[in-house]
């Protein structure tokens, strides 16, 4: 859950205060605000879209599929949230499904006028009618990919780098480690990883662990070799803000290697 909120009466006077980014339409724009700034930024954001017409919209749709196995209003909105926060320029996720969490994060490419943006959504059952929830005016930035993620990923078949990944997939604790540890390795500095369903299994928190980097006398965080800005977890939604480091001392392959085989 969402720790305290700051007060916004302290960000008053700046010149160009976060809240208030200029959307810029085709074009990713880089974070210009301290990184404890998502918290505001994501519970004004989610608490908008609950209150939405689109909100409602996609509500309705979900309960007439059948919303078993499906994201849920607050987890929706909080991905709604985190995305337009983010402002990414190539999303991609794992375990599309029908479209509940696919349609959210369209729905925030349209809010911020990221008109270039896409979203690569992944699912490998064949069963599923792909994107079925996501309204037809969301579609054009939707790229759906039938499959397996692990063969996607052993034939190159998804971006060398993007912005923002979503786990949504199977929540076994080896799955989710492997494509934590996989599409970590693909985000740019800054970008975002996303899971659902965090609170199946420890597989988010030991994740979370091995960005970290500490002080060995003090024992304290170590902030110049922790290789994330901010991470945080709201309902079953966790997320977390890489920091790529220019020596990659702590490098994705040796050390989840060790995690996993540990």
């Amino acid at each position: 859950m969402f720790p305290p909120l700051g007060s916004m009466e302290k960000m008053r006077g700046l010149p160009r205060p976060w809240w208030r980014r200029a959307k810029k339409a085709n074009q990713h724009e880089p974070f210009s605000m301290p990184f404890y700034g998502v918290w505001e930024a994501v519970a004004r954001l989610a608490a908008e879209i609950r209150t939405s017409d689109f909100m409602a919209e996609m509500t309705g749709r979900r309960d007439a599929y059948g919303s078993q196995g499906l994201m849920g209003s607050l987890d929706c909105a909080t991905l709604y949230a985190l995305t337009r926060w983010q402002r990414p320029a190539v999303v991609v996720e794992s375990g599309g499904f029908i479209g509940m969490s696919s349609a959210f994060i369209l729905k925030a490419f349209v809010d911020e006028g990221l008109t270039r943006a896409k979203l690569y959504s992944i699912e490998w059952s064949e069963e599923c009618d792909q994107g079925a929830l996501i309204p037809d005016e969301l579609r054009s930035q939707f790229v759906p990919l039938r499959g397996k993620v692990e063969d996607f990923v052993q034939r190159d078949q998804l971006p060398a780098s993007i912005d923002m990944f979503l786990h949504d997939s199977s929540h076994s604790y080896r799955h989710m480690l492997w494509e934590f540890r996989e599409f970590w390795a693909r985000l740019r500095d800054r970008g975002l990883l996303v899971s659902h369903d965090v609170h199946l299994n420890a597989a988010f928190p030991e994740f979370m662990a091995k960005t970290y980097a500490h002080d060995k006398k003090t024992g304290r965080l170590d902030a110049q070799r922790t290789s994330h800005y901010e991470w945080g977890r709201w309902g079953y939604i966790g997320f977390v803000i890489k920091k790529k480091k220019q020596t990659d001392s702590l490098s994705n392959s040796s050390l989840f290697d060790r995690g996993l085989r540990g």
